[in-house]
């Protein structure tokens, strides 16, 4: 072969050769490029979504954010499968753009819907609170049967667990454990107030019986009120008061005594026959009323005629104010109690013909209500 020959031949392959590097640079420079930014994007949109409670507070739309981003990553993966010039990234970046898109959404509604439910949470459980304080005031005193007493129990576990709950900013959870226990409390303070609004249906009676006490005393003699709700004993003389004890009654002490063993405070105006005190009484110092008197008689003798009362039902007796008192809890079995200290006060004030006039309540529900 001759020089000129060999000179194109070497031209030859070198121009061949630079047509190859630049169609190799031409097909790098065309191949798609895969979306990794995009991706890390997206994956952090979906970490952020979580840090922000999506997965409790924006469920869907952050079970939605993840298939799309799911989505993004089978595509990119059958993509990476085909021949690098055959290869379309626009459905991996169409699904990316939907999950930042999605996950965003998702993350502004779990921190609109935590604060929502914190305010939701924190007024219902300030709102339970008073229901419990209105509870432990007045109606907690009151001899309530055992359903309702166990509904507020319940209420009131329920609340702790609200309150626990969001102290830990758990407050979906508070939320839960809140309306649950607005469930028990609002059943226990509604039938608590049915059951007293029904025994002060008689207060226009207790109100008169009162003014009359107080009036009765304004001719020098002393006259024994007591206030069943108030838990207080007063000591009347010339129209004014003289002194006040606090007292505790019956087990039983709403509503009248009706028979015997039904451990209730009686209601009426009655008069001391006895004072009892050393070996006469087991109570310190006793001072006895005439329980039963005519009306008591009358209404008893009425039920069991009516059959609201057995036929071997008792009317009882012996019902006193005595001592042994300031235990702090309602525990007789239907007498009014007193601190030895204040029976001793009592004792010396009084004489057997004394009046003791006992009414459900001196005030009336509204100024009861006020007051707590």
């Amino acid at each position: 072969m001759g020089k000129g020959k060999s000179r194109l031949l070497v031209r030859g392959v070198i121009a061949v050769v630079g047509l190859l590097l630049v169609a190799g640079v031409v097909l790098i420079w065309l191949k798609p490029k895969p979306p990794q930014n995009e991706l890390k994007l997206a994956r952090e949109a979906l970490n952020s979504a979580q840090k922000a409670g999506a997965e409790e507070y924006a469920k869907p739309l952050y079970k939605e954010a993840k298939q799309l981003y799911d989505s993004a990553m089978n595509s990119w993966s059958v993509e990476n499968e085909r021949f690098f010039l055959r290869r379309d990234y626009k459905p991996v970046l169409s699904f990316v753009n939907l999950t930042i898109a999605k996950a965003s959404e998702a993350e502004k509604k779990s921190l609109q819907q935590i604060k929502n439910t914190n305010v939701i949470a924190k007024r219902g459980i300030d709102e339970l609170e008073i229901k419990v304080q209105l509870y432990n005031r007045i109606y907690k005193q009151m001899p309530l049967c055992e359903s309702i007493s166990k509904s507020h129990n319940l209420g009131v576990m329920k609340l702790s667990e609200a309150k626990t709950a969001y102290t830990s900013d758990r407050f979906i959870e508070a939320l839960a454990s809140y309306k649950e226990a607005a469930k028990y409390l609002t059943v226990a303070n509604e039938k608590a107030d049915e059951v007293l609004k029904t025994w002060f249906s008689h207060y226009a009676k207790w109100e008169k019986m009162g003014a009359d006490a107080i009036r009765l005393s304004k001719g020098g003699n002393k006259t024994i009120l007591v206030d069943k709700m108030d838990h207080q004993l007063f000591v009347y003389q010339n129209g004014k008061l003289l002194r006040s004890f606090n007292a505790e009654l019956g087990m039983n002490w709403m509503g009248d005594k009706r028979h015997k063993g039904d451990k209730a405070t009686p209601e009426g105006v009655y008069r001391i026959t006895q004072k009892k005190e050393g070996s006469r009484t087991k109570f310190y110092k006793a001072l006895l009323i005439n329980y039963p008197n005519e009306e008591d008689k009358q209404r008893f003798a009425s039920e069991k005629k009516k059959g609201a009362l057995s036929f071997r039902t008792h009317i009882g007796n012996l019902i006193e104010i005595h001592g042994f008192g300031g235990k702090g809890i309602d525990w007789t079995d239907g007498c009014v109690a007193l601190h030895n200290e204040d029976m001793d006060v009592l004792y010396r004030l009084v004489d057997n013909g004394t009046s003791v006039v006992i009414v459900g309540s001196l005030k009336p529900l509204s100024e009861i209500y006020e007051k707590n």
